[in-house]
């Protein structure tokens, strides 16, 4: 224990100084059993005011205080916590100094918004000009931020989205002056960080993924939801969106509202009842956060109908949100906005954000809908149709039954009182508490179903609707993939088990011995390679595809198709174009001697000179952490490019996860992956027979040579089972050499993303290793369908770019056209 301790003082000098200090200070200035004087505060806690006064040191002294203990431990978590990261990541000299910046930088864009916000009249939350800022949070979240530059791109991404949705949602729904300096220093520690410290595996662009963009958007959905919740437990919270806590607090009835409208009676029930002052209402509030959060998961994991369901629930929110604050505020009703009450013209200009922040959530929702391509289960989405209704009108009838049977209907509402209560119940709206009461029924059951029917009907339906948003539909309908899987265990192509990828669909023969795999683009039929199953059908297989394209109105293309296909398909009149060079290893006669293998046996010999060696596993068989390496070497790449993950031929990180594929890694003596290789497996009869390399990644700090040396791993590997592999071919790599107009298209989105993708870049790569080569060809019937085919095979790549980009993309540049 006492070597760890040493071991962490060596490692975060600064944060454990300050830690220090902060107790020290806290008890010394006598707030450790009552609350810092005002005094104390006054003259050592910075207000906006001090730059004015030229009180600078205010800034640096109020990091060691604490208005009580309570917040004194805070500081002291925010220390060990967001600081020693910091400092572990970025080290002592660097993090003082990023700490000191950050809070000057803070404390001068604090003083610069109180100032124009006085010059310009703009209506800010009260107290924010008189009050004190005190403590470590904001500087500590500022050099953590700016100190995020150096890590992975991928935890740089999710670690400067999390500090900025939980620092932008504590500014809109509490609003209190120290969450607004904490926002300002965490956009300050950004820009100091950018401008400073150098970025780890970050091209120019810094494009994410299509998991880190669902990642980010779903934690952007679950800070909005849980925003109006904390707002609730502030005390008299400011923020724009503060006042979305009514939502909640307006559950619970406000005993000054009594005298009015509330009979003794009824009063003193409503007391003793917990569904009106205590749980029941305010559960029923919560239940649109736990509708959001539910949305978020499902987002989370890819889930199109989670995307869709959160949409309409922010724009729900918003259109609710007018009609209620601003039509409820015309009729009378107080609204509140932190210590003061809004009149109904204050109120249109204070309300605006709460319309427009759900507004613009959903519209960002729907601009990146194309990363969501997972639709659920359709069999549970049916039964979760059917269930729900059924539920809510069993809980409806019971209700009434209930209700009629302890004699509510003599009441002074008589039948329209079971009416007006039902919504009530059921509906998350914050109701008044004089509706509520007069529908309050009387009885131990009814009363009973009314406090807590609400909750328990949400709940169900809420476990239900995560399980659809958790669910998959099997691909290309039901057992089709499955199908398709069997015949690629009876034969096919070097391509063949890129045929089992999400995106494809299925076409059998009648026979059910052979298959094709396809993807359909703007009325083009884009094939995966050539057909697998039993290799004596393929051709009469090929027969009858075409008749099934005429009957369905498609224009077939088959793309990456090798020999024996060609020449079936130039049989019946269709022309080929080359589009990539297929590279083989011989495995069994490649030792790797002789001077025309020195630059592989110099990578070899390297690797075992730094410690790396070569780690063979499937992905389920990886630790969390290797995962986590892997994630993070595929989103740096990624990060490089100006367009999208391509897909198509091209595997990415879903791929990796079948524990067919196998993976080799580069792992050094401290466990850092360099590299990694993935591995589809070819069969023939059941047996594997060969296996295709396909994802091909490495570090951006790992040493040159390392792909080098994990090829020549996989030769030693693989000699023992197999006669050969396939360095697959690389996509468009010849293509700019044909003369006719689809190899001028394929030519054009070949040299357009060459500076992107290197494709003969990685075709001069595979060429140090000797390999013999095969022709994939392209197969075309009409030259009419040229162009087509070039955009289709374009989007083919680019499942998650839009059909005006591609256009953009393949629109040649101006000096070409003169």
């Amino acid at each position: 224990m006492v070597r760890r301790l040493l071991r962490l003082s060596r490692r975060m000098p600064l944060t454990l100084s300050l830690i220090a200090a902060t107790v020290v200070v806290h008890v010394v200035s006598g707030a450790f059993l009552d609350r810092l004087g005002g005094n104390t505060a006054g003259f050592w806690g910075f207000q906006a005011t001090d730059l004015l006064r030229v009180s600078w040191w205010n800034a640096f002294s109020t990091l060691f205080l604490s208005s009580n203990t309570a917040s004194m431990l805070l500081a002291v978590a925010v220390l060990a916590l967001v600081l020693g990261l910091a400092e572990s990541t970025v080290g002592t000299r660097r993090v003082a100094a990023l700490f000191i910046s950050t809070q000057v930088a803070g404390v001068v864009l604090y003083g610069l918004l109180m100032a124009v916000t006085n010059w310009t009249g703009l209506d800010m939350p009260a107290g924010l000009d008189r009050a004190t800022l005190l403590g470590p949070f904001a500087a500590s979240a500022g050099a953590l931020m700016a100190a995020s530059q150096t890590i992975s791109l991928l935890w740089r991404r999710r670690l400067r989205v999390l500090m900025l949705a939980i620092s932008l949602m504590l500014s809109v729904y509490v609003g209190h002056a120290q969450h607004v300096f904490i926002l300002l220093a965490v956009v300050a520690g950004l820009a100091l960080g950018r401008l400073f410290l150098p970025a780890v595996g970050e091209g120019v662009i810094s494009r994410s993924t299509s998991r880190e963009v669902r990642t980010n958007l779903a934690l952007i959905v679950a800070v909005f939801a849980i925003g109006p919740v904390v707002a609730a437990l502030a005390h008299v919270p400011e923020g724009p969106l503060a006042v979305l806590r009514t939502w909640i607090t307006s559950q619970e009835p406000n005993p000054q509202q009594w005298p009015g409208g509330c009979l003794a009676a009824a009063c003193h029930n409503a007391v003793e009842n917990l569904g009106m002052l205590g749980a029941g209402g305010h559960a029923v509030a919560l239940m649109p956060m736990v509708l959001l959060l539910a949305c978020a998961e499902g987002m989370r994991r890819g889930n199109r109908l989670a995307l869709w369901v959160a949409v309409y629930a922010h724009l729900l929110i918003g259109v609710i949100s007018a009609f209620y604050f601003q039509v409820f505020a015309g009729l009378g009703m107080p609204l509140r906005h932190g210590h003061r009450t809004l009149d109904v013209s204050e109120s249109v200009w204070n309300l605006l954000p709460v319309v427009l922040v759900p507004m613009i959530i959903a519209g960002l929702l729907v601009a990146s809908r194309r990363h969501f391509r997972v639709d659920p289960d359709p069999a549970l989405r049916r039964r979760s149709a059917v269930f729900l209704p059924l539920f809510v009108m069993a809980f409806i009838g019971l209700y009434s039954v209930v209700w009629l049977a302890e004699g509510n209907e003599d009441g002074r509402l008589g039948m329209l009182g079971l009416l007006a209560g039902i919504p009530r119940i059921v509906l998350p709206y914050p109701f008044p508490f004089t509706y509520a009461e007069s529908v309050y029924p009387h009885g131990f059951l009814s009363e009973l179903l009314f406090s807590f029917g609400g909750a328990l009907l949400w709940l169900v339906s809420g476990v239900s609707i995560l399980g659809v948003f958790l669910s998959r539909a099997r691909r290309s309908g039901a057992d089709q993939h499955e199908r398709a899987k069997a015949l690629v265990y009876r034969g096919g192509g070097t391509l063949s088990w890129m045929t089992l990828w999400p995106g494809n669909q299925y076409w059998f023969n009648d026979a059910g011995t052979a298959c094709i795999a396809y993807q359909v683009h703007n009325g083009v039929a884009v094939t995966v390679g050539d057909p697998v199953g039993v290799a004596g059908d393929a051709e009469q297989a090929l027969a009858e595809f075409l008749d099934y394209c005429s009957h369905e109105s498609l224009t077939p293309c088959f793309y990456s198709v090798a020999e024996p296909t060609v020449e079936s398909l130039a049989a019946r009149g269709f022309h080929r174009i080359p589009v990539a060079a297929e590279t083989l290893l011989d495995v069994h006669g490649m030792d790797f001697k002789g001077k025309d293998w020195q630059n592989i046996r110099t990578a070899v010999n390297k690797a075992g000179k730094l410690g790396v060696s070569a780690h063979w596993s499937t992905y389920s068989s990886l630790t969390s952490g290797q995962r986590t390496q892997v994630h993070e070497i595929s989103e740096d790449w990624v990060s490089g490019q100006s367009l999208p993950e391509l897909g198509f031929t091209l595997g990415g990180l879903e791929e990796l996860k079948d524990d067919n594929v196998q993976l080799c890694l580069a792992i050094d003596e401290a466990g850092r992956i360099h590299a990694v290789t993935s591995w589809l497996p070819v069969f023939a009869e059941g047996q594997v027979v060969s296996w295709t390399l396909d994802f091909m990644r490495r570090n951006t700090g790992a040493y040159n040579g390392v792909m080098e040396f994990l090829i020549a791993a996989a030769v030693q590997h693989f000699k023992e089972t197999v006669d050969y592999i396939s360095l697959s071919g690389s996509p468009l790599a010849n293509a700019q050499e044909q003369d006719n107009n689809l190899g001028r298209v394929l030519g054009l989105l070949a040299r357009t993303l060459e500076p992107l993708y290197g494709f003969a870049s990685l075709a001069n790569f595979k060429q140090r290793f000797k390999p013999r080569h095969t022709s994939w060809y392209l197969m075309y019937q009409d030259p009419l369908s040229l162009p087509a085919m070039g955009g289709a095979v374009a989007q083919a790549y680019m499942p998650n770019i839009s059909v005006r980009s591609v256009a953009k993309l393949l629109k040649p540049p101006r000096w070409i056209s003169e």
